[in-house]
């Protein structure tokens, strides 16, 4: 149990400090980073000989505080298991005694470049790293996570799944509806228009060919969050750390669609190098149809958290009817033949 030297009239609450190495003084807490739903510190901890070690802690309080804990502390362990060089060593999840409901996740801190866009060879090797150890060891083979995992403050449905169609589905009517709600149920009538045809006809044509005609979806385990925010430099300008997953097993690409999206400086380098890691899953033709379709996650959820910037709302109504559209121009090319070959038949 280390102890708080701190001059201060708070100290450091006694389980934190449990978690915290034997013998250790901490010496300084300071804010670390910025977050929406909790609070964020780095603790320095002297050691008997002489040398510093520093950690990262996390706290919020409540239900909700405790499911975000959990949250990061099934993720980072379950990550930090495949890619330990570039997840931080997850130390401990607890609730304080002093005040039994606040909740804490601690973690070794690794200093990071800010503001530096790691270039697409560190940021994909790690992503494919994740992926690539990972297929096939999900629990059963099925789809999902032990518990369920946050992306900022929402919840995300990881129920086991035995189908990736299945999971996706779930999972898309249930963000969808969240959205909903947080547009205080707004008419909108391009997407109440567009949001029966996306279960009808998209999710069926781009999904289910992933696991027919004797193809099938391996699992493996996604970070589910991969903006610029959460992959940095560490120290030595080549080596990335990724962090702050809200992790589940699935299909490898999920974790692509964040790089199609316009609000981060990444796009195609990226893809095409990990792409020299991970091979395209078939039917590899529908692969950039895919890339949007995953996009549309991220931005539904950017949608929900942020109601009051309606261009985001936008953004995923534009998306939307760019794949509906797509299926229905297939659909429109198939019948043309059809009926003319009838017609020419009569």
């Amino acid at each position: 149990m280390a102890t708080d030297v701190r001059n201060v009239e708070e100290k450091l609450d006694e389980n934190l400090l449990a978690a915290l190495p034997e013998g250790g003084k901490v010496v300084s807490v300071t804010p670390s980073g910025m977050s929406d739903y909790c609070n964020t510190f780095r603790i320095e901890v002297s050691m008997p000989d002489g040398s510093s070690q520093v950690f990262f802690e996390k706290e919020a309080s409540g239900k909700e505080g405790l499911e975000l804990m959990e949250s990061a502390w099934a993720s980072e362990n379950t990550t930090y298991e495949f890619i330990p060089e570039h997840v931080p060593r997850p130390v401990k999840k607890g609730s304080y005694k002093s005040r039994p409901d606040r909740h804490f996740f601690l973690a070794e801190f690794i200093e990071m470049i800010e503001d530096d866009i790691p270039r697409p060879e560190s940021y994909m090797t790690a992503i494919a790293a994740l992926h690539s150890r990972s297929m096939g060891k999900s629990p059963d083979g099925k789809f999902g996570f032990p518990v369920n995992t946050r992306f900022g403050n929402l919840e995300q449905d990881n129920s086991w799944t035995g189908t990736w169609e299945e999971y996706w589905t779930r999972q898309m009517k249930d963000f969808l509806q969240r959205e909903d709600a947080a547009h205080d149920g707004e008419h909108h009538a391009e997407l109440e228009r567009l949001r029966p045809l996306f279960f009808e006809k998209v999710l069926p044509r781009f999904l289910r060919p992933l696991e027919s005609d004797g193809r099938s979806v391996t699992p493996c385990l996604i970070h589910a969050d991969l903006w610029p925010g959460n992959v940095k430099y560490q120290t030595d300008g080549e080596t990335v750390c990724v962090y702050d997953a809200c992790a589940m097993w699935g299909h490898n690409e999920v974790d692509l669609g964040v790089f199609r999206n316009p609000r981060y400086p990444l796009g195609k380098p990226y893809l095409k190098e990990y792409w020299k890691h991970v091979p395209i899953s078939e039917p590899e033709e529908d692969v950039d149809s895919r890339n949007t379709l995953y996009m549309l996650r991220n931005q539904i959820l950017l949608s929900t958290l942020y109601p009051h910037d309606h261009k985001l709302r936008e953004i995923v109504v534009s998306n939307m009817k760019l794949l509906v559209d797509k299926v229905e121009a297939e659909e429109a090319a198939k019948s043309g033949p059809q009926t003319s070959t009838y017609q020419s038949r009569l």
